[in-house]
C-alpha cells in the first residue's frame, strides 16, 4: 500500500445482499480499491463466501454452514434472490482488476483444509498479490502463513467485542503473528497507530470519521458504505 485504500465491507452491503456476487460487483464498477469478504468450508469441503457461522441472520435457517453441502446451500435466497457465492466466483468476476482482503473464518483449529484450499485457490486465479488474509485467530494466520511459505500478506483482526478473547481484542496476537497490517475495530485505530504495523480501520461510514483517520495516518479504511468515502481516496 503506497497510498491509502478503501475496501468495500462485503462489497457494498447497502445497495446488494452482502457478500453476493452483484454487492461485489457494484465495488468493482464504482472502481473502489478492494473487497473485504469472508471465507468457510462447506460440509463437503466447499471454499464459500460467507460470514456468518449459521444462515439465521441472513435466511432465517438455523443450520451451519460446515453442517451443508454446497448443493444445498446454493439454492437458498440470502436476500433479493442472490446465493452465496464460490470463491472461484468472486474470482471469476473480478479477477486482477480489484483487491482483496480474505477474512478467514475457521472454527475447528485441528484442521487445515480451510487454509490449504484457500492457497489453492488464490494461486489457480494468480491472485497473491491482489490478496490480504486476514483473521482474529492468529493460529489460522500461522498456519496459512506456513502454506505459503510466507510469501503472502496477512492482517491480525481485533475487536472491542467483549465476545472476542480479551487477547486478541487488544491485538497482541501481532506479537505471535508478525502481520503485513493490523485490523482494529474502528474505536481502537487511533491505539493500533501507536504500533509498528500499518493499520488499515474497520467499519469507517462517515466522511468525518474517514477524514480524521487519513489524517492521522491509516494505511486502509474498510467500509460498508465505501461509494460514500470514493471522494477521499482520489489522489
Amino acid at each position: 500500500m503506497n497510498k491509502p485504500l478503501l475496501f468495500g465491507h462485503r462489497g457494498c452491503p447497502l445497495e446488494y445482499p452482502e457478500n453476493t456476487l452483484p454487492s461485489f460487483a457494484a465495488c468493482l464498477n464504482s472502481s473502489i480499491d478492494g473487497i473485504e469478504l469472508d471465507v468457510q468450508l462447506t460440509k463437503d469441503g466447499q471454499l464459500v463466501v460467507f460470514h456468518d457461522d449459521t444462515l439465521m441472520r441472513i435466511a432465517s435457517i438455523d443450520e451451519k454452514i460446515s453442517s451443508l453441502d454446497y448443493r444445498t446451500l446454493k439454492q437458498i435466497d440470502v436476500g433479493e434472490g442472490q446465493k452465496i457465492p464460490l470463491l472461484d466466483e468472486v474470482f471469476t468476476l473480478c479477477n486482477d482488476n480489484i483487491l482483496y482482503d480474505i477474512e478467514i473464518k475457521a472454527k475447528d483449529m485441528a484442521d487445515h483444509q480451510l487454509e490449504q484450499k484457500l492457497y489453492q485457490t488464490i494461486m489457480k486465479f494468480g491472485l497473491s498479490k491482489n490478496c490480504i488474509i486476514s483473521s482474529f485467530n492468529p493460529v489460522n494466520l500461522l498456519r496459512f502463513k506456513h502454506v505459503c511459505k510466507n510469501s503472502m500478506k496477512t492482517a491480525v483482526i481485533y475487536s472491542i467485542d467483549a465476545s472476542v478473547p480479551k487477547l486478541l481484542r487488544k491485538g497482541f496476537a501481532r506479537h505471535l503473528v508478525q502481520p503485513s497490517y493490523l485490523k482494529p475495530e474502528d474505536a481502537q485505530a487511533e491505539k493500533a497507530l501507536t504500533y509498528e504495523y500499518p493499520v488499515v480501520a474497520w467499519t469507517v461510514d462517515t466522511i468525518e470519521r474517514a477524514e480524521q483517520l487519513l489524517a492521522q495516518g491509516v494505511r486502509g479504511l474498510i467500509s460498508n458504505n465505501p461509494k460514500l468515502l470514493k471522494p477521499l481516496f482520489t489522489f
